[in-house]
């Protein structure tokens, strides 16, 4: 492995070293690196870094940032594949959330697991827009064009939607989908999901 992919230039050292943090988790497929081995990819000294954070965990919380950013990528490029409003625009998010969740496991785990910064996390999400606040919007107007009287339930059906979706996505990212059941697809539970929770036949 190249460890100096991610030279550092003049000036923007916590930019870079937030690019080759990204790098090494991707690579390695987990989260547990080093500042030393960031810094040595970047091409600096340790003490270097410590300068822009006060540790991994700082590290990583920069990192989750840019995992946010790609899950949003994810769910606009699906959105571009839909008509809004439509039940195949709710099946493109969960199916966009689903795949992240398999191509970039070692990005979905830092996102979510609990590493005591649980309020941190929480206050993250609720200040960006994330992938919850555009399937909530998708599902306001699917009721808005559909069945206006169900309106004042869109937070709580995006809820359980997002809660099943991530939790198939949960079971799929630690292998334990097909505990039960050998067959067990995660584009077609959710979408089978999906239509039980809207009361739309299958």
């Amino acid at each position: 492995m190249n460890q100096s992919a991610t030279p550092y230039h003049h000036g923007d050292l916590r930019n870079c070293a937030i690019v080759a943090a990204a790098e090494l988790i991707e690579i390695i497929g987990s989260y547990d690196i080093t500042i030393a081995q960031v810094a040595k990819r970047v091409g600096v000294s340790s003490p270097a870094l410590y300068r822009h954070f006060k540790d991994k965990d700082a590290l990583l919380m920069a990192v989750r940032e840019l995992a946010h950013f790609g899950i949003m990528e994810y769910t606009t490029d699906a959105q571009d594949r839909a008509e809004p409003g439509t039940l195949a625009h709710l099946d493109a998010l969960g199916s966009a959330y689903l795949r992240f969740a398999k191509d970039k496991k070692a990005f979905f785990g830092l996102m979510w697991e609990n590493h005591g910064d649980a309020d941190e996390r929480r206050a993250e999400a609720r200040a960006k827009r994330t992938g919850f606040q555009v399937l909530h919007e998708a599902i306001e107007l699917y009721f808005r064009q559909r069945r206006p009287e169900s309106l004042n339930s869109s937070l709580q059906t995006a809820t359980l939607l997002w809660s099943t979706a991530h939790g198939i996505a949960t079971l799929q990212h630690n292998r334990l989908l097909d505990t039960f059941d050998e067959d067990a697809d995660p584009e077609a539970l959710l979408r089978a999901a999906t239509r039980a929770i809207l009361s739309v036949d299958v």
